[in-house]
């Protein structure tokens, strides 16, 4: 399959790499050859110099037969004008990436899919939705949702005195438990685990259950004495961290700090939520954390544009005690520092748009896709088609790979989790967890 992206940034590069590395025909097109280059040293793709905004250029770049286009620029207005061009010129499918929250209304996404744009991204939106999740669990490293929480993966870090600790995880997951443990993520190795699999202290476990036994898989690991977040600290007025504040339940209070006097003055116009105070001042200083009482905090956010930033304020704060921080980290090299400090959770942008732009390209009926950021994983909800293989026989009979495994399956909008014998119907939303860049070879499960 074919796919022509618009901007060598963080979001264009991720995208060309994991396309690329899933032997995709990928077309980048950039204004800067020095950001080409550096993409064209790591993977087999064609790269253009140039506006995307050019006709002679996106005709050179073949999209007049590309199945996706995506315009991912750093500016929202060449990435929608590039994609209705591709869209004339034959592209099958456009997605643009964008800076406003007020473009993803249902009115203004029908508006631009009649002018030739098919999907609106905004990743800040999707950031600040993940960091509130996790706000209001503060105990959870990750948490996603599968139809409208009939079933949810939590990600949790394993500590000693845990009671799922050196046990089989086929005593763990028996036919009536109700959870599943679908990923491992150990000493740096992430782990699709199997029934002789155990878990040990230190593993960040991704485990799926339904919404009604949240509160059970809490208790087993240890955490049903956790706080709850009352107070939040927010340390840099990013995009991302303003999604967040506008949609924060109205019980929870906090601060907003960030170094620069002109954009506390932006944002206080914006923040909706009455209860977070926005301040001008340098919160990696202790004296200065000190003397705003943090303390009192439950969670600490970490959003400036610098992921070392992040990283040392959250490492800061926990040395005060803090018990929850949540640290953005677009250097994705700086990942894996991050989770080996065993800083909290770990956010990166860009992953968050590529999953959403990454399922258009997936042929089976894929409702969405979560790259699991700080483990090498991926999960996907795939809806059951009518004779597809995986309605035919049993679960234990289908030869599946070793490299992934089912989570749990919604039918007739209840969750439940799988068993050997589990037989997929058509209409159910299956959840499968995956190594990354695997993710394509089960689509002959679903075809």
């Amino acid at each position: 399959m074919k796919l022509v992206i618009a901007g060598a940034g963080a979001v264009g590069t991720h995208l060309a790499k994991l396309f690329a590395r899933e032997h995709h025909d990928v077309v980048l097109i950039d204004n800067a050859q020095k950001r080409l280059a550096a993409v064209a040293n790591y993977v087999d793709i064609l790269t253009i110099e140039g506006s995307a905004m050019n006709i002679e250029k996106l005709e050179e770049a073949g999209v007049g037969t590309a199945d996706l286009f995506v315009g991912v620029t750093p500016q929202e207005s060449i990435n929608m004008m590039c994609c209705i061009l591709a869209k004339k010129m034959g592209a099958k499918k456009t997605v643009a990436r964008v800076e406003s929250g007020s473009y993803t209304t249902k009115e203004n996404r029908e508006f631009f899919k009649s002018v030739g744009i098919d999907s609106i991204v905004y990743p800040e939106g999707l950031v600040g939705n993940e960091i509130n999740h996790l706000i209001e669990r503060p105990w959870l490293r990750q948490w996603w949702e599968v139809q409208n929480g009939q079933l949810v993966v939590l990600g949790v870090k394993i500590r000693k005195g845990s009671s799922l600790i050196d046990q089989p995880l086929y005593s763990l997951m028996k036919q009536d438990a109700p959870l599943h443990v679908t990923a491992i993520k150990r000493a740096g190795e992430t782990i699709i685990p199997h029934g002789n699999d155990i878990l040990r202290p230190g593993d960040l476990a991704f485990i799926m259950t339904t919404a009604n036994h949240v509160e059970y898989v809490r208790t087993l690991i240890g955490k049903a004495n956790s706080p709850e977040a009352k107070n939040v600290f927010y340390m840099g007025a990013s995009e991302s961290a303003i999604c967040s504040i506008c949609t924060l339940p109205s019980h929870i209070h906090g601060k907003l700090f960030d170094n620069d006097p002109a954009r506390i003055a932006e944002v206080t116009d914006i923040i909706s939520h009455s209860r977070i105070m926005p301040h001008v001042g340098d919160a990696r200083d202790v004296d200065v954390l000190l003397d705003e009482n943090i303390k009192d905090h439950q969670v600490f956010i970490a959003a400036t544009e610098n992921s070392e930033t992040n990283i040392l304020a959250c490492m800061a704060v926990k040395g005060l005690g803090i018990p929850k921080t949540i640290a953005m980290v677009e250097n994705s090299e700086y990942i894996a520092l991050a989770e080996s400090l065993d800083i909290g959770s770990i956010i990166n942008k860009k992953t968050f748009a590529a999953g959403q732009i990454y399922r258009m390209m997936l042929r089976s009926d894929v409702e969405s896709v979560k790259s699991l950021n700080i483990a090498a994983a991926e999960v996907a909800e795939y809806k059951v088609k009518e004779g597809s293989l995986v309605t035919k026989k049993p679960i234990k009979e289908l030869g599946f790979p070793p490299y992934a495994s089912f989570g749990g399956f919604v039918r007739r909008g209840k969750g439940h989790f799988v068993n050997g014998d589990t037989v997929f119907m058509p209409e159910d939303v299956v959840v499968v967890f995956c190594l990354e860049g695997y993710l394509k070879k089960l689509e002959r499960f679903f075809k």
